[in-house]
């Protein structure tokens, strides 16, 4: 293929796919009658088109400043949203609309003295809104908006008290709020200035969730999800004295919005095992655009099951759908919400994936479909496999792999096929070997080789629509033993025992949250020992015969790179220059040089010698001749081998080149140009492939950046913290696939993302 320079040429970077979890926190997500689900994801907020196919259906928007902790829809009377809430850690919270397709924030709530743990709001006419704040400063502040602008009305002193969860509503046509606090009650406001009119006594433990449905003109339903394991139903409506005639329910009455009012406990659902962390009532839109309360209640659980409840011919509730009981799923269900319509719901766990089952109108079987996901720890690495997917490694102890499913409509949307593998360490590094063999490191000494089951394989070639490439290892799958850390390879035949499960699956479309938890796992075939600490680096040659590998240091010893032989996975070579942890390894696209940057602020080229798999060290900078004179973060190599950069944490990105010999020990190479980035920390960089001086670079702020390199640095294209990373860029890697060039970058705000990049 021939090389393209871009001088003077518009760069064009479409979002082709965004992978990243929900945080877990029980009231992150919600979705709305449109299909659209907004969520939490570190410090965005995500919103997630389900409706969308064929195309990247998340889009990440960054506004606050540390972790968010809820996202609530404003549902309209008629069931329409147009606006959403956010909250967060960063003691504020968020008023957003959409506008012209992008969500902007339109009002930003500030005053809480330290993180905000709920939000939600209501409308009380047109487009005047009442928002309340719940803040671990022991109070609950009210916004109020009239007339487009937002103030703050009132701050409700909860003494020490800590408000977990609260839901606004409109009683008698004027607004109260219930409030659950850490004293086990459920608390009600009321009044122009919100005072307490009420409290419900009844739950053993905090309670989690609230909602509240409108049974008719003067009763409403309020549901209440406890720790305690139990779910109370409460029967709130218009007080009317009556004659006692037999059996009387006992009901208490409280003034509200100058009106009394009568509570009675209408239901205690017992059904769960574990703390209930979520309740909602299954709204239903008529085809007029009114809303029709179906008593059906949707309840979550830290016992890895969603139930939904509804009264059965004698008004008793009972439970009609119980699912979940999801293996490997650590926690169970954090918040689960009813999908348009009530034919579907969703529920997200503690490993922040969603699971979405879906009603089959045929079988009358509730369903699961496939959802989008991802990591929901620290990216600390990915890389390009020869075949067609992108693999990333993460601190939630996972490694994951992505690649394009072909629909059957022939459009090509992109998601996880499989996780290759699920372990007890942080995972740090990893370094595809061949389409079918991967090395992996974590936080401990060993560094582990897997490869492909062959039911990966054949799933891969039916739903990605290309073969995987190379030779079948042999065994169908893997489980892990209960007590271990080894995948286990398990081969056709084999009888699933007590120590592990796997049971082969073939798919025509990418897997389900369960199966990917389940069935994805490959085998691992080899432990590679010698490292004195955690294993930090590794890199392999483009051509698949040598791995190299870096661990943990403060002495050269331990900071020494180890070179390993794909072929028998013998260690053939140990390589001393460094003199702290080395960041990150590079082998050259021709597989004849290997770079390594370091804590130290050095880097080291090695050269193979002719004939071998041996490497010496042919060029590195000293005290005498470093440009960088903090952390080099990265390095990267161009097309044709005959240059690298280093990027650094003083913000400067370095190209390196061949040159005249010296006496120094540069030996042959010598500073060709310097990018400088003042107030930056480059901490990721990448060489296009094939348009031959594009480079991306990535910093510590999640920005990234594209440039022509050459003596001088020209800025093409940013992407600013919604379109890249929000915080730190990990890593950045090209490919090019077909026609199409890539690009994947991993970062600490748990995305994964995939761009098409092209010139016009």
């Amino acid at each position: 293929m021939q090389l393209k320079s871009i001088d003077n040429m518009n760069l064009t970077i479409q979002e082709i796919y965004t992978s990243v979890a929900c945080n877990r926190t029980p009231e992150i997500a919600d979705w709305n009658n449109e299909g659209i689900i907004c969520y939490g994801a570190t410090n965005a907020v995500v919103i997630y088109n389900t409706n969308l196919k064929g195309t990247n259906p998340i889009k990440v928007f960054s506004h606050h400043k540390s972790k968010v902790n809820s996202v609530k829809w404003l549902r309209k009377p008629d069931g329409s949203c147009t606006e959403l809430l956010s909250c967060s850690a960063d003691k504020t919270a968020a008023i957003w609309r959409n506008v012209d397709g992008i969500w902007k924030v339109t009002s930003v709530l500030t005053g809480h003295t330290d993180g905000v743990g709920c939000v939600n709001g209501l409308y009380t006419k047109d487009d005047d809104l009442l928002v309340f704040t719940g803040s671990i400063d022991s109070t609950i502040r009210v916004w109020e908006r009239k007339d487009g602008t937002t103030n703050h009305k009132q701050t409700i002193s909860l003494n020490s008290g800590l408000c977990l969860t609260l839901c606004p509503h409109l009683l008698g046509g004027q607004p109260v709020l219930f409030c659950a606090l850490d004293d086990h009650k459920i608390h009600v406001f009321a009044g122009e200035e919100f005072h307490k009119v009420h409290s419900l006594v009844g739950h053993e433990d905090w309670v989690r969730g609230l909602d509240v449905m409108d049974f008719d003109s003067n009763t409403i339903l309020l549901a209440s999800a406890s720790q305690d394991t139990y779910i109370r139903l409460w029967r709130i409506q218009l007080h009317v004295e009556q004659p006692t005639v037999g059996i009387k329910v006992e009901q208490k009455v409280f003034q509200a919005c100058g009106t009394e009012w009568a509570v009675k406990l209408e239901a205690v659902l017992a059904g769960h095992e574990g703390w209930v962390y979520g309740v909602q009532w299954n709204p239903s839109v008529n085809t007029d655009g009114t809303i029709t309360p179906v008593h059906r209640l949707l309840s979550s659980s830290l016992d890895k099951t969603l139930i939904v409840w509804a009264p059965d011919e004698t008004g008793a509730w009972v439970e009609r759908v119980r699912v979940g009981e999801v293996g490997g799923n650590g926690l169970g269900f954090y918040g689960s919400r009813f999908g348009p319509g009530g034919g579907s719901f969703l529920g997200h766990g503690y490993n922040g994936s969603f699971h979405i089952w879906e009603l089959n109108k045929e079988t009358r079987q509730w369903e699961p479909r496939v959802v989008c996901g991802g990591h929901f720890g620290r990216v600390e690495d990915i890389a390009w496999a020869p075949a067609k997917y992108l693999i990333s490694v993460s601190a939630d102890q996972t490694t994951r792999l992505h690649a394009p499913w072909t629909r059957p409509d022939g459009l090509a949307e992109w998601h996880e096929l499989a996780r290759p593998q699920v372990h007890g360490y942080d995972l740090a590094a990893i370094a595809p070997i061949s389409s079918r063999t991967f090395a992996s490191a974590a936080e401990e000494k060993v560094i582990r080789v897997f490869d492909a089951p062959s039911n990966f394989a054949h799933n891969y070639q039916a739903i990605v629509g290309q073969p995987l490439g190379g030779e079948d290892a042999g065994a169908e799958g893997a489980s892990v033993p209960s007590l271990g850390l080894s995948n286990k390879a398990v081969f056709a035949g084999d009888v699933a025992d007590d120590d592990g499960y796997f049971v082969p699956v073939k798919l025509t479309e990418p897997p389900t949250e369960e199966t990917l938890m389940q069935n994805t796992l490959w085998p691992e075939r080899h432990k590679l020992y010698g490292h004195g600490y955690e294993v930090f680096a590794l890199a392999a040659a483009p051509d698949g015969g040598l791995l190299a590998s870096a661990c943990k240091a403060n002495v050269a010893e331990h900071a020494a790179l180890r070179l390993w032989d794909t072929q028998n996975w013998q260690q053939i070579q140990t390589l001393v220059s460094h003199q702290l942890t080395v960041t990150q390894l590079s082998f050259s696209p021709d597989s004849q040089h290997l770079l390594s940057v370091s804590r130290d602020r050095r880097w080291t080229l090695y050269s193979r010698q002719q004939g071998s798999n041996s490497f010496e060290q042919v060029a590195c900078t000293d005290k005498t001749n470093g440009v960088h004179t903090r952390i080099i973060w990265c390095c990267a190599w161009t097309h044709d081998s005959k240059m690298f950069g280093t990027g650094s944490r003083e913000g400067k990105v370095c190209l390196w080149t061949k040159s005249a010999p010296t006496s120094t020990s540069l030996g042959s190479h010598a500073l060709a140009s310097t990018l400088e980035l003042p107030k930056e920390s480059v901490t990721a960089l990448a060489f296009a492939p094939v348009i031959h001086n594009l480079a991306a670079v990535g910093l510590d702020s999640g920005v990234i950046k594209f440039y022509t390199f050459g003596k001088e640095w020209t800025l093409l294209k940013e992407l600013d913290h919604s379109a890249a990373h929000h915080l730190t860029v990990r890593r950045l890697a090209f490919k090019q696939d077909e026609n199409a060039l890539l690009l994947g970058s991993g970062g600490a705000d748990h995305i994964v993302r995939v761009y098409g990049v092209s010139v016009s």
